[in-house]
């Protein structure tokens, strides 16, 4: 027989979120696709960086490969396919190209995220490598096909070794960030 003076739970009772907290944990759940939108308008635009073609790849892929593995709320299926479109309007490259490339890259990382949240950052790092190495390969077999001639494969080679190379920079500082919201998430 249940206790009188015990409290019962009532399932209608749950904590009701603000407004405001409802407005912050949506900005925050944004936060990966506004970050890669707002690369990808950065490195299109004409600045002289040396090397910004190759480098917007290599940023997009490790942003998208990251947040799917370690957040997916934050980098659902659908920003990840609007970016890749986005990627493509604005760097004249064939529609739909970066989004598919993108798009794998996404089903790769949260296919294997639960494996790879239990590895160390050197393994994840080289399984990322080749990660990044195939979906730069991918899109210099797509440009070859497209074009029905072969091209030169040092600009893909150096957008793998470009992607490989930025990982470790990007991913601190994501942990970082990461680390920030789930603080937030907690009560």
């Amino acid at each position: 027989m249940s206790d009188p003076h015990q409290p019962r739970w009532d399932h209608n009772a749950e904590t009701q979120l603000t407004s405001r907290q409802r407005l912050d944990r949506t900005a925050r759940h944004l936060l990966p696709s506004v970050f890669t939108a707002l690369v990808i308008i950065f490195f299109s635009a004409p600045v002289t960086i040396p090397g910004a073609a190759e480098l917007l790849p290599a940023i997009v892929i490790n942003t998208i490969f990251f947040w799917s593995v370690w957040r997916p709320s934050g980098m659902p299926s659908l920003a990840v396919f609007l970016l890749g479109l986005f990627m493509d309007l604005v760097g004249f490259t064939p529609l739909g190209v970066s989004a598919f490339i993108l798009l794998l890259v996404h089903g790769i990382g949260n296919y294997a995220r639960f494996g790879l949240m239990r590895l160390n950052f050197l393994l994840v790092w080289c399984l990322f490598g080749l990660v990044g190495a195939a979906a730069a390969a991918l899109q210099w077999a797509l440009a070859c096909l497209f074009r029905l001639h072969l091209l030169d494969p040092a600009p893909a080679f150096f957008e793998a070794l470009l992607c490989i190379g930025v990982y470790p920079l990007l991913s601190a500082t994501f942990s970082w960030f990461l680390h920030i919201l789930d603080e937030k998430d907690t009560p």
